[in-house]
Order: C-alpha cells, then structure tokens, then sequence
C-alpha cells in the first residue's frame, strides 16, 4: 500500500515483514538518513523526555522506547501515519497518550510497567489493533468499547486489578481474543470514571 504525503510517497511494508527491516538504535545514525528510517529503537538510553525529532521520520513504522524515563508523549502522532508497532513499556506515563488514537495503522500497542489509571473511551478508534499491552498499570477503568474491538488477539491485562465482573465483561465481549489477567479482586473498578 502506497500512502502519498505530500511530495513524498511512503510505502506501509507488510507487517510480516516489518523484522526483515533494518533497526536504527541511535538517534544520531537515524537523523544522519531520516528517510531511511522504518525502525527506531531508543530502549534503554535513559530518556527524560519523548524526542521530538522523531516526528521527522515519516517513513517509520516501529518504534520502541522501552526503559526509558518517559513521563508524557506529545499530541503529534498524526506526523507519524505508517506507525505499525509502538513500543513505550517500563517508563513513568501516568495518562494513556490520546495522541496514539490517531494511528489507524497502528497493530501492536504496548503501554505496558506504566502508571496510566484509564483506558480511553476512544480506544475503539484504533481499528487494525490486534495487540493491546497494558499489563503492570493501576487501571481502574477499562471502557465499554474496549469489548468493541473484535480485531484484537491478545489483550494483556496481567497484573492490574480487576473484579470479576469487569473480567466476565470483557471475556464475554472479546470471545476470539486471548485475554491475559491475574486472579480477580475484590475491587471496584468498571466501566464509568
């Protein structure tokens, strides 16, 4: 599939085949080729903040921030259109980025070892979600239209507290997906903030 981008014409690789693509893991060699720039992974390099120079790769279609010391992602997803996997676990994000919302590519999403308390009510609008990551946060609201999205196969909840009838709902409305959570609670936790 060929998206245009103003002059530019990007190209959304296959999603099997997104692993035979090279991985820049410096943002300096990434910024020495921004247009070659599929693959970014920034793990571990003790980061304060989200770089914004990553909103000039428009070809990138995988990023990973993994162990970083994120804390808020910026409002310019939409600059970043072929995003495929996102990556942002093991950092301090305390609000789910309702930036990501806008990645209607986006398939894989792992938001996973943060403190975000809410899933968005919107979460629906990720359409070609097949993964969602949110194990190790201190969710206590997981939405309605969370049970709407039927392209999902794996939802992994481990870890968060959840009650039983939270856990019903949403077995009951995912049927095809594999959920993955701990052992309910006695907790009050549901569908409305």
């Amino acid at each position: 599939m060929w998206l245009c981008m103003g002059s530019l014409r990007a190209q959304l690789i296959g999603f099997n085949d997104l692993d035979t693509v090279k991985v820049f893991k410096s943002m300096n060699e990434a910024l020495q080729q921004p247009q070659d720039v599929i693959r970014l992974d920034l793990s571990k390099q003790k980061l304060s903040e989200f770089p914004n120079a990553l909103f000039t790769f428009s070809k990138l279609q995988e990023l990973k921030l993994n162990k970083c010391r994120i804390t808020t992602v910026p409002d310019e997803f939409d600059r970043l259109p072929l995003l495929q996997i996102l990556e942002i676990q093991h950092n301090e994000l305390e609000v789910f980025p309702m930036s990501i919302l806008k990645l209607t590519h986006l398939r894989e999403l792992d938001l996973a070892d943060n403190i975000i308390e809410l899933i968005p009510d919107k979460i629906d609008e990720l359409t070609s979600l097949e993964t969602l990551a949110l194990w190790d946060n201190p969710i206590t609201y997981y939405p309605e239209r969370l049970t709407e999205m039927h392209q999902l196969k794996v939802l992994d909840l481990l870890n968060n507290a959840m009650s039983r009838d939270t856990q019903e709902r949403l077995k009951g409305g995912l049927p095809k997906c594999k959920i993955i959570m701990s052992p309910p609670c006695a907790c009050m936790d549901g569908e409305e903030e």
